[in-house]
């Protein structure tokens, strides 16, 4: 693989270290000019989260874990001036698919420089992950001609819905007909598996590459999640749709509720391709979950 940097640019790329946080969160502000509210908001927690967690993230990446690879953080810098940063994070179980989180980059330099060789010492270190994806917003044409240029393809396009409040209170009033909705445990797996194996386009199944055991949750896991959960006074719940006489499951949703009601309930929402009218009877069950939160409902779906 040819380097796109010519010889003569001395520029080191490393993991991050704590004293890089501040220089990071500059970056990540001005990396998200651009983007969606939202987008820029997600930047903003996960620096957040970056400082707040950087001491035992990093005691975590030292041996096998569930949270080795959370602090998956490098930074560019020349000299002592701070280039960029990337963030990646393993997409499935197997690790056979990693997710570019985000790519910052300083202003008044060559961003397309830089940001390959970023993105390519990921692709040359990370040498498990087999494929590569992220998300971007359409109308950042400097990103989209930078992941463009190192070898990404449009994979789907995704769409970000919010329900209103006000919408919300309506949908809650209908009693969603459900009669076989059920909480998701970790014996339901398999049940899970076929069902996001079927909602999804074969190529974007193969890309995703995901397993049975990506649907189920360990006892480290859920610990981790608690405590988290317990922190920022969110819950997490999910449940899916039976069918007795296939014995599968045709639609699931997870909501992830603020119990404080700052900020906006997320769900996720996977619906059997031949079953389609499970829409609207899940997004009432939804609707349903949170009626003491004013928050909107916001849910993403592929189209």
């Amino acid at each position: 693989m040819t380097s796109l940097i010519p010889q003569n640019l001395s520029v080191a790329i490393r993991p991050v270290q704590y004293r890089d946080l501040d220089g990071m969160e500059r970056l990540t502000r001005e990396s998200s000019a651009i983007a969606t509210e939202k987008q820029a908001d997600y930047a903003a927690k996960q620096m957040q989260n970056l400082r707040h967690w950087y001491g035992v993230l990093k005691f975590l990446s030292w041996f096998p874990n569930p949270l080795q690879h959370k602090l998956c953080t490098y930074v560019a810098e020349q000299g002592r001036m701070l280039l960029g940063g990337i963030q990646v994070s393993p997409f499935n179980r197997t690790r056979s698919t990693w997710r570019v989180e985000q790519v910052m980059l300083e202003g008044g330099i060559d961003r397309q420089l830089i940001g390959s060789q970023l993105l390519r010492y990921c692709f040359e270190s990370l040498l498990e992950a087999r494929t590569w994806i992220l998300e971007v917003n359409v109308n950042d044409k400097d990103a989209l001609a930078l992941y463009r240029k190192n070898g990404f393809q449009r994979l789907a396009e995704m769409t970000h819905w919010e329900i209103t409040p006000g919408l919300l209170a309506d949908l809650a009033q209908s009693e969603p007909d459900l009669p076989n909705l059920l909480p998701i445990s970790n014996a339901d797996a398999q049940l899970l598996y076929q069902l996001d194996t079927a909602s999804m386009p074969p190529l974007v199944r193969q890309v995703f590459d995901r397993q049975t055991h990506d649907f189920k949750t360990s006892l480290f896991t859920s610990l981790t999640v608690g405590v988290q959960q317990w922190l920022t006074k969110a819950e997490v719940i999910s449940g899916y749709v039976f069918e007795p006489q296939r014995k599968a499951a045709i639609g699931c949703f997870e909501v992830k509720v603020d119990r404080k009601g700052e900020q906006p309930h997320i769900a996720k929402l996977t619906v059997h391709p031949a079953y389609t009218w499970l829409y609207p009877e899940l997004i009432s069950q939804l609707a349903r979950i949170t009626p003491r939160f004013p928050s909107p409902i916001t849910t993403t779906s592929f189209c």
